[in-house]
């Protein structure tokens, strides 16, 4: 029994050694923690601006497609061998011959239906024949029938034969007519073998080579017509361009809306002369502000919870200012909510956000 209350005792001792020994320990941490000085917060040196209202045109870089309205493709309208074609690259007038196809099929194809007509009017001149002689040959019996010579049976036997071969005549003139009507066909057909220009131009592009076969309905070539043609631009529905600039030009050419999309895209249009293929794309520059207003850069504005602020210095502090976004463009920020003369900071948004938190700041020289 002696024994385990000893045991007992020295458990306790020791372990009160150890709390002492801990606490003892953690004191002198604590002092000597408390004697390293606090950490100096030294001020944020960053460039500043000076808000002035001026006349701002913003801009973005773009992508336009060149269409043509004058531009067109050429078709056939028969399906035959392409005897000649005008190359690619070739200038043409209105009325000059740029495609003539094979007319071999179609001539012989009329020179039949010649030969049927010929023989179905043969045949009529016949009938014609055989009905004067019936005719003839009817009044004969009626003037018998008045004499009661022979009985009406015959009279009215010869009426009907008569009738049948007046209906037969009609029918072959029917026949006669519808063969006419192939020719014309065929005639309207011939007309779309040897294919004109329709207008000045250039020839594009061809589709089918001298010696392959145009199929109806499949364009032969397209023709360029003249310089007049225009720019359009797909943009998203929050982008509302006015203008387009291009390399060179003295004046932006303004843009109007198509009323139409593209894949989900606005389209907007502008006419402007070029030499340019029709299909050709352009980098241009699309006007999406023009007015009165602040230009700020972009590391000027600070977007917080889908809020704007600019950083206005006073002294040595950087104060919060709400501002909204009137226009962007390459070349910065148009906002509204500044006063002329305002000064803002201009620094990166992890610099803009220290200086929300009060720590002071240096201006930058400029």
């Amino acid at each position: 029994m002696a024994k385990k209350l000893i045991k007992w005792v020295v458990l306790l001792v020791v372990i009160a050694a150890v709390v002492f020994a801990g606490v003892k320990t953690i004191s002198r941490k604590k002092a000597a923690l408390a004697k390293i000085p606090t950490a100096r917060i030294y001020p944020i040196v960053a460039p500043t601006g000076v808000a002035r209202q001026s006349s701002i045109q913003l801009t973005v870089p773009y992508l336009a497609e060149v269409q043509s309205d004058s531009d067109v493709d050429i078709a056939s309208k028969v399906t035959s061998r392409v005897d000649m074609i005008v190359p690619s690259g070739t200038s043409v007038k209105r009325g000059d011959v740029i495609v003539r196809l094979d007319a071999a099929e179609l001539l012989a194809r009329k020179k039949g239906l010649e030969l049927k007509i010929s023989e179905v009017q043969n045949q009529i001149k016949a009938k014609y024949a055989d009905l004067k002689n019936l005719k003839r040959v009817h009044e004969h019996t009626r003037e018998l029938l008045a004499s009661q010579v022979i009985p009406k049976d015959k009279f009215d036997t010869e009426a009907a034969n008569i009738e049948s071969l007046q209906a037969t005549i009609a029918g072959m003139k029917n026949r006669a007519a519808a063969l006419e009507q192939n020719i014309q066909e065929i005639e309207d057909s011939l007309t779309y073998t040897r294919i004109q220009a329709p207008m000045d131009g250039v020839v594009s592009k061809t589709y089918v080579a001298e010696g392959g076969i145009a199929t109806t309905g499949k364009p032969l070539l397209s023709l360029a017509g003249g310089d007049g043609k225009r720019l359009v631009v797909r943009v998203p529905d929050d982008v509302r361009p006015t203008a387009l600039l291009t390399e060179g030009a003295d004046e932006p050419c303004p843009l109007l809306p198509l009323n139409s999309t593209f894949k989900g895209l606005d389209e907007y249009s502008c006419q402007m002369r070029t030499d340019l293929a029709a299909g050709s794309r352009v980098e241009v520059r699309l006007l999406v502000f023009s007015g009165e207003g602040f230009l700020l850069p972009f590391n000027a504005v600070l977007e917080l919870n889908g809020k704007h602020q600019v950083l206005i210095v006073q002294g040595d502090q950087a104060s919060p200012k709400s501002v909204q976004i009137r226009g962007e463009g390459s070349q910065g920020l148009v906002v509204e909510g500044l006063k002329a003369g305002d000064e803002y900071v201009v620094a990166k948004p992890d610099i803009l956000l220290k200086l929300l938190t009060g720590v002071a700041i240096v201006k930058a020289a400029r």
